[in-house]
């Protein structure tokens, strides 16, 4: 945990940097520092959730978010074959002549990922496929106008679609929630173990820090700096002398 608060320290002081030298320009781009910078206010209140580790309640249910987060780490893995497997099934059949665009890849993610939610978009499974719409090849409705061509193949879509919500919706959802129950009696058991390290562990964190907040830090480093040259030159000068 101490590793991952410190990549999200960096992360968060970097993007901060990046959205003030945007702020510094003219538009458009202080436009963009400005969002930069409702990005960067993500990662500093989640930086708030290491406090938590001194309280007994708390503490444990910080370490079983991390655990978590690296549980589903897999199974995104997993969950992206899924996804792919259908999107670009599913993009293939009902739009065959489109473009090679960022728009097409978008699209192939899109409705699958939200479906994984429980939105199947199922007032429009039918309009897309054009089941029940007339078409046909040079054939023309009852007003003389020339019936949009069939799409060979789209009765598949619905199918494919219900294969993949049993799989996503059903199998691999419960899956995680069953690996998320194992971790949180497997942190449970252990929470008060838990509670102590992760206190201990964010009181030394605050001691071996210097007292003086930035900006004013740069002097508690100067003294950190002028203490060692201090003790260096005492232990030359005189060696059988206690260590500073």
């Amino acid at each position: 945990m101490f590793i991952y608060w410190n990549i999200t320290d960096l992360v968060a002081i970097s993007v901060f940097l990046v959205g003030l030298l945007l702020r510094l320009q003219n538009e458009p781009y202080m436009g963009y520092g400005r969002v930069i910078y409702c990005v960067d206010i993500i990662f500093w209140y989640i930086r708030v959730l290491d406090i938590f580790g001194v309280n007994k309640y708390l503490g444990p249910y910080v370490m079983m978010i991390g655990k978590m987060m690296i549980d589903m780490l897999y199974f995104v893995v997993i969950m992206l074959v899924v996804l792919m497997s259908f999107g670009v099934a599913r993009q293939a059949i009902l739009h065959p002549d489109e473009e090679p665009t960022w728009r097409l890849a978008r699209n192939i993610f899109y409705m699958p990922y939200w479906m994984i939610y429980g939105e199947v978009f199922a007032d429009s499974i039918d309009r897309k496929t054009r089941i029940h719409t007339p078409c046909g090849d040079n054939m023309y409705d009852e007003d003389g106008k020339k019936l949009p061509p069939c799409i060979p193949g789209a009765w598949l879509t619905p199918a494919i679609m219900a294969c993949y919500l049993l799989v996503a919706n059903i199998l691999l959802v419960n899956l995680l929630i069953a690996v998320f129950n194992n971790t949180f009696f497997e942190v449970k058991s252990i929470s008060n173990q838990v509670w102590k390290f992760q206190r201990y562990q964010l009181i030394m964190t605050f001691h071996d820090r210097p007292i003086l907040p930035p900006p004013l830090i740069i002097f508690s480093h100067i003294y950190i700096v002028l203490k060692h040259l201090c003790c260096r030159c005492k232990r030359n000068c005189f060696p059988k002398s206690a260590v500073c």
